[in-house]
């Protein structure tokens, strides 16, 4: 995001986007605008627009179909700034994205929703179905154009492209992308359509499906069919959740055969949770909306000829059933831990069985848990693993927890034929090479980002470009990323929305690990900050390096506004690691402690405003108020709130903190090791904060401050006798 991604300095360097591919980005907007603009970084026409690199590069969409059934194909360009023939990037809302072509003077808009629903695919809808021969003569009407959240919902009122790419922006072929299906299959196949004559079945025994030795495609092996043998391989492009929750795959065939199919088909696929049967239906052509027109026979269905029979149908179904994995030498078991069962990134645990898939190697792993290493060191595990092609072997899991939604792990460098325990010495182990998982379908948990407020900073060494980073005032879990032009603020090149699934401190970094909500991929970032109002950011890459040093190649950003969590948010009952100890905010005389009171602001960094939460949707300028000493409440516990003694490190021990309770909140090991989840805990009337006895903020301490005044005045009454003081 900063540092690593957008600037460097030192020996760090540009990933994923050059400086020179933004500074082509600023030399394609000038297009069309005064020759006064044209200068490095300046603000080109007041309506422009920018393409996120993950969406540039060269797809292949459906054109035409032959009467015969053949797919016709044409090429599509994505831009810094333009879809060529489609039109220049005017204008963006969310998924929304107007286009327009023509002159100033005859100008034609078009509104278009794009979706990048894998790396590889981008789902496009648009509210016509001569999307390009109609248009717009001004932006009012394009916007009103856009399609609504109803209208994304109904087929009836959407037309849908999709694109498949085949190259990315700087040429490069496109990255491989794991198959959602792994392992060995009995196949049964079967086609029945309007296309042909007779019904095509394939129902033998010796027919399998697998992908070894790569997890990104699937081998199809005809045997005794009622056609003649074949093999036809599949290189999965994608995968993504769609409509009514229904799976798809995307897949491109490798071969110059037509046997099935098109080039790029596009499919939907269902799996029986108790037996791990898999039934995949294929469209027609290379678009995805023709999967729904397979089962048409119907009365009601606009594809029958009004006796009941389908004119035009097509049902192609591919049924797969599991050939179990053999583990002939494990003779017992152990169990994973409880927190760690369920799905994650590229992770599915249950209780005795770990599948891993490899996004380097494209080898799955079926991993059987054998034995705990030792009893002292109870996260590493002997485990019997086997790949999808047959390779099997005892290696060591070397497994820590770092966040509710997030944890680490390392294979053990040597493996082994036999069982043994030395496979698990440390010798086989890198403390600063891990592989880092976030769990899916985690919304239910919500992970603080370690900043609230509004950031901005110069980019290092690309003059001219500024970034901001903000996070969402009502959602702690959310954050967003800017770039635009420092002269230009209007003039934003990226943006990108996050949200955070977990923190720890290594080393006194914090590591946080991130989804891109956009986009959907995963990433890393480590920060330190030096006072409330001055951090530092830099990427650590999807596995969280450890090598990173966010203070000397990172970016500054300083902080130019704050916001409040809302009320019901109470201070985090475990570490919510922050990038420093953050100076508490001064509270307000008079204001009860349980306050929501108007006018409470809270730290940079998440939870250090305690319980007087103030409801803020956006953030705030920030006060010229002098805060109180650094000291005065410890990294990650707010005011009111139960203080741990100790927070989780990469090693397991725990550190213990030196802060005084001064507020009232207990001071027990509730959150030593990291432990106490989830991480926000609400007030209750059945569960009150903490309030030290004679300090403003309960009717205790009003009865007890009464009494304590009656006492003295009665005293000083008996010492003077009481001659010119009315008792």
């Amino acid at each position: 995001m900063v540092g690593g991604k957008w600037g460097k300095r030192g020996s760090a360097k540009l990933t994923r986007i050059s400086l020179q591919s933004l500074i082509a980005i600023v030399a394609a907007a000038t297009i069309g605008c005064p020759e006064t603009l044209r200068r490095p970084i300046v603000h080109p026409c007041d309506a422009s627009c920018y393409f996120p690199f993950e969406f540039q590069g060269g797809y292949i969409t459906q054109n035409t179909v032959t009467p015969e059934g053949a797919v016709r194909y044409s090429r599509v360009n994505i831009t810094e700034n333009a879809i060529p023939l489609w039109g220049m990037c005017h204008k963006r809302r969310d998924n929304n994205v107007i286009l327009m072509t023509g002159s100033e003077e005859a100008s034609c808009y078009r509104c278009f929703h794009l979706k990048l629903v894998s790396k590889n695919v981008l789902r496009v809808l648009a509210a016509d179905k001569d999307y390009l021969s109609k248009c717009h003569t001004n932006e009012e009407k394009a916007l009103a154009s856009c399609l609504s959240d109803d209208d994304l919902l109904n087929e009836a009122k959407n037309t849908e492209i999709i694109l498949y790419k085949f190259h990315e922006w700087d040429g490069a072929e496109v990255r491989q992308e794991y198959c959602p299906i792994h392992g060995r299959y009995r196949m049964t196949y079967s086609v029945d359509s309007s296309d042909t004559a007779d019904a095509i079945e394939c129902d033998s025994v010796e027919s399998e499906v697998d992908n070894c030795p790569s997890g990104s495609a699937l081998n199809l092996r005809f045997r005794n069919c009622a056609f003649p043998d074949r093999e036809v391989t599949f290189e999965c492009l994608g995968h993504w959740r769609g409509f009514g929750n229904r799976n798809y795959l995307a897949l491109l065939s490798t071969g110059n055969e037509s046997h099935l199919g098109p080039k790029y088909r596009c499919a939907t696929y269902t799996e029986n949770p108790k037996t791990g049967e898999i039934e995949i239906s294929f469209s027609r052509d290379s678009t995805c909306r023709a999967i729904e027109r397979q089962y048409v026979r119907h009365p009601n269905s606009r594809y029958t000829n009004g006796n009941g029979i389908g004119s035009e149908y097509h049902h192609e179904v591919l049924t797969l059933r599991p050939i179990p994995l053999e583990f002939g030498p494990v003779i017992q078991y152990c169990s994973f831990p409880s927190w760690l069962i369920g799905r994650w990134e590229h992770v599915v645990v249950n209780q005795n069985q770990l599948i891993y898939k490899d996004h380097n190697t494209f080898k799955t792993y079926t991993m059987k848990c054998v034995k705990n290493y030792t009893n002292h060191d109870s996260n590493k595990y002997i485990v019997y693993s086997q790949t999808q092609c047959g390779e099997e072997m005892y290696q060591c899991l070397k497994i820590e927890r770092r966040d509710t939604n997030v944890f680490e792990f390392q294979i053990s460098s040597r493996q082994s034929a036999n069982y043994t325990a030395t496979i698990c010495n440390d010798f086989y182990f890198n403390d600063d090479r891990w592989l880092t998982q976030g769990r899916l379908d985690s919304n239910d948990i919500v992970s603080p980002c370690p900043i609230i407020g509004e950031f901005s900073g110069i980019i290092p060494d690309d003059e001219g470009l500024c970034a901001k980073l903000s996070s969402e005032c009502e959602s702690q879990d959310i954050m967003y990323y800017q770039i635009s032009a420092c002269d230009y603020a209007n003039e934003v090149y990226e943006e990108r929305e996050y949200r955070c699934l977990g923190q720890w401190t290594h080393r006194n970094i914090v590591y946080t690990y991130t989804q891109r909500r956009d986009v959907g991929t995963y990433e890393c970032f480590v920060g330190t900050m030096l006072s409330d109002r001055q951090i530092f950011i830099k990427e650590a890459g999807e596995h969280c390096q450890r090598d990173v040093n966010p203070h000397r190649f990172g970016m500054e950003l300083n902080k130019v506004a704050h916001c409040t969590p809302p009320q019901v948010f109470k201070s985090p009952g475990r570490p919510t690691h922050k990038y420093s100890e953050v100076p508490q905010p001064t509270q307000r005389p008079g204001l009860p402690v349980n306050g929501g009171g108007a006018g409470g602001h809270s730290g940079v960094l998440a939870g250090t405003s305690g319980n007087h939460f103030h409801q803020s949707s956006s953030p705030s300028a920030v006060p010229n108020s002098t805060p109180a000493p650094a000291s005065s409440v410890p990294t990650g516990y707010a005011d009111g709130g139960q203080r741990g003694g100790s927070s989780n490190s990469d090693d397991g021990s725990s550190s213990s903190s030196s802060s005084g309770n001064s507020n009232g909140g207990s001071s027990g090991g509730g959150a030593a090791g990291g432990n106490n989840y989830p991480p926000y805990k609400t007030n209750s009337k059945h569960e009150p904060a903490s309030v030290k006895p004679g300090t403003v903020g309960s009717t205790a301490a009003h009865v007890q401050s009464h009494y304590t005044y009656l006492l003295l005045a009665t005293f000083i009454c008996v010492i003077l006798g009481c001659k010119n003081i009315s008792c």
